[in-house]
């Protein structure tokens, strides 16, 4: 009998005597703050359907909060007071925050006028399932990132604004992952969807990047100062601005260049605008491969060095198409050379970027273009046939 007690007591002391716990909001705390001041390594805030007035820090801590209903039922509502959600402890991945809506934030001192929705510096938190709305802010009136890596995943990023990245903005060196998120409805003065301000190697994959608004330059992105990001399989679609409707890139200097890969890019008509894609700066080492630059109307579809001359980037096995000016610039005469074409790629309809079978754009790619994913980006096998299509859509 006494042996067994030992034993006993023996496996009872190789027990943790703190095991994760959940925490559930408004049942055990009554605000999400609360449950977060109460909350220790490896727990889970779980929050009931409501509307909270909150803004809330994670305070370095590496716990979950999450929603119990899911983000069209859980709302945390910043009041127009700071951002709805702070990052400001070194956070790191295992920080995560997850079904909510967030809306009505506004970036504020002392995070640095960036995140209006969600505040970053200098932590790498996850975000992930989330609706952020109707936030605005000086950089990143959704999400305002400086010198973080986090990690945005399955998002909707929508109907926020800032002057310089009204959906998403990465100021500073970053690693973060930017992936599988809707961006869209966004205003700035600079880079309506996403800005990557000496950003570096920022991964944006799989996304859908449309109808966002600049002022100024870039609807969709506006890459400027050292850019080492990878731009892969994104949609980018109906975005609106003055100059680089889709994409606007000014690059000083770089030591590695980004990467623009097997993305569809397409530009409605749209008055005064110069092109769809700008890249200008000293881009020799940009690589631009795979992509499909449709653009319609008064819009060029890529514009190479305008300004500097410090280029031409690296253009091969693209199809840049407009009835004028498909590549222009110091990219002029590129069509019909390094794999490039100039064709219509033939999408199914409006509004559907898929491609439709004969389309000139299918088996045309390159193989051998680096960070190739195994799916396209409707969930598909990435390479049928043999070649990869160009595009971020493989012809099934």
């Amino acid at each position: 009998m006494s042996r067994i007690r030992l034993v006993l007591v023996f496996a009872l002391a190789g027990v943790p005597s703190s095991l994760a716990s959940t925490i559930n909001v408004p049942l055990d705390q009554p605000t999400i703050q609360a449950g977060i001041n109460a909350a220790k390594t490896g727990d889970t805030v779980l929050v009931a359907p409501g509307t909270y007035i909150e803004n809330i820090n994670f305070m370095g801590k590496a716990i979950t909060v999450k929603s119990s209903g899911g983000r069209n039922v859980t709302i945390i509502d910043g009041n127009a007071a700071a951002p709805v959600a702070a990052f400001i402890t070194n956070e790191g991945s295992h920080s995560v925050l997850s079904g909510f809506t967030l809306q009505n934030g506004v970036g504020t001192f002392p995070f640095a006028y960036q995140g209006g929705g969600v505040s970053i510096n200098n932590a790498s938190p996850t975000i992930k399932g989330n609706t952020i709305k109707n936030n605005t802010a000086g950089d990143g009136g959704g999400v305002g990132v400086s010198f973080g890596s986090p990690i945005l995943s399955g998002n909707t990023i929508t109907q926020n604004s800032a002057q310089f990245g009204g959906g998403v903005a990465f100021v500073g060196d970053s690693h973060a992952q930017v992936l599988h998120n809707m961006i869209s409805k966004n205003t700035a003065g600079a880079g309506a969807a996403v800005e990557l301000f000496a950003a570096g190697n920022v991964l944006v994959e799989d996304n859908k990047v449309v109808r966002n608004i600049s002022g100024g330059q870039g609807g969709g992105f506006y890459i400027v100062n050292e850019a080492d990001e990878v731009i892969i399989q994104n949609l980018i679609a109906g975005n609106v601005a003055p100059s680089g409707s889709q994409i606007y890139s000014l690059i000083p200097q770089s030591a590695k260049g980004f990467a623009l890969i097997n993305n569809t890019i397409v530009s409605a008509p749209n008055g005064g605008a110069d092109a769809a894609v700008i890249a200008d700066g000293f881009n020799q080492n940009v690589l631009i491969e795979n992509n499909i630059i449709s653009a319609a109307g008064d819009n060029a579809a890529l514009l190479c060095n305008p300004i500097y001359h410090g280029g031409p980037p690296i253009v091969e096995f693209d199809d840049a198409f407009n009835q004028t000016v498909s590549y222009g610039d110091s990219c002029s005469g590129f069509g019909g050379t390094n794999g490039n074409i100039s064709a219509d790629p033939m999408f199914v309809k409006i509004g559907n970027y898929q491609l439709s079978a004969g389309s000139p754009v299918i088996n045309a790619g390159s193989n051998s273009a680096p960070y190739l994913p195994k799916k396209d980006l409707a969930g598909h096998p990435r390479i049928v046939g043999g070649t990869i299509d160009m595009g971020a859509y493989e012809f099934q």
